[in-house]
């Protein structure tokens, strides 16, 4: 199906858009890193996050600690689209986080914004790697908040290699262990709601995809802040689901909301922004709008070089197998 690399770029970048906030908010954000002052731009933060690398390579702080700030590095690496570095970055939070005995959830959370990043550049056998062994990891701590976590992170990784019945149980399953768990992340159970949003839809399932669409949608405008990427997400799951339901009208405005959220959240040419112009152009084509189809599939092939690399060779590192 030709349609799906795409839709993979837009809706696979859920995991690293949720572990960044696990990782950085849970883990990075501790005291034991130091208080960092937030810089204005993601360039400016990239810039603070390697001095405060290089300050504690002379201090000699901790593995854990070391390999957090690594972590953090390479999901702004992530966000910014600069997958090269962003695996590098990967491959050091692993070296150390795997000398750290107390860092178990620490190195699963890593290889899991890792696959995220595989995912993004359609390497989906790598990302089915690093999830297999981040969910085994999660496995073995017997939480069940951390198994839910897991399941729904793999239901990705069966989304894009078309095992839609396993990502739409996984995902759905997930989520609802979540809410009986209460888990506190709101970015989880909107983002595993989005995923069983286009699982559904894929088993031909549209009007139960349309109705987690608009859950996933309501939770993130009630909880989540104004115009959050995890939002043009939702959006756009929305908008395919009714798409492909038949709707008629509000596809239409349910993409083009989440295409300007995506606009405002993402740099140009990132494959989450590139993945919804896919999509809505797709989409117009559809409805026979040719030539609006036409201006957005040339701005999109315009974006589509503006990322500073490429990461289309990505390999799993030997820390991610152990």
């Amino acid at each position: 199906m030709t349609w799906f690399p795409w839709l993979c770029r837009l809706c696979l970048g859920l995991a690293g858009l949720t572990l960044l906030f696990e990782l950085t908010l849970r883990a990075s954000g501790s005291q034991d890193v130091g208080a960092v002052a937030v810089p204005q731009t993601l360039q400016e933060q990239i810039a603070s996050d390697k001095q405060l690398i290089h300050a504690a390579e002379w201090t000699g702080i901790e593995p854990r600690s070391m390999g957090r700030l690594w972590s953090r590095l390479a999901t702004e690496y992530e966000d910014a689209g600069d997958f090269t570095n962003g695996e590098a970055a990967y491959n050091r939070a692993l070296e150390f986080l795997q000398k750290a005995p107390n860092a178990l959830i620490d190195y699963a959370a890593t290889l899991d914004n890792m696959g995220s990043m595989y995912l993004a550049k359609g390497n989906y056998d790598a990302a089915e790697t690093c999830r297999k062994r981040s969910y085994a990891i999660r496995e073995k701590t017997g939480d069940r908040l951390e198994i839910a976590r897991g399941r729904w992170l793999l239901s990705e990784v069966q989304l894009a290699k078309h095992n839609y019945k396993e990502a739409q149980k996984n995902a759905f399953e997930a989520f609802h262990e979540m809410v009986v768990l209460n888990d506190p992340s709101v970015i989880e159970r909107v983002a595993a709601l989005t995923i069983v949003t286009y699982a559904s839809c894929m088993n031909h399932q549209c009007t139960l995809a349309i109705e987690s669409g608009h859950e996933a949608t309501a939770l993130a405008l009630a909880e989540l802040p104004p115009d959050a990427l995890l939002l043009g997400e939702a959006r756009m799951a929305v908008g395919y689901a009714e798409w492909k339901a038949g709707v008629k009208n509000t596809p239409d405005e349910e993409m083009r909301e989440g295409i300007r959220i995506l606009r405002k959240c993402t740099t140009p040419g990132h494959p989450y922004l590139l993945g919804a112009m896919s999509q809505y152009s797709n989409y117009l084509k559809d409805v026979h709008r040719t030539v609006e189809a036409n201006e957005i599939a040339e701005e999109e092939k315009k974006l589509k070089g503006t990322l500073p690399s490429s990461c289309a060779n990505c390999t799993v590192s030997v820390h991610g197998l152990r």
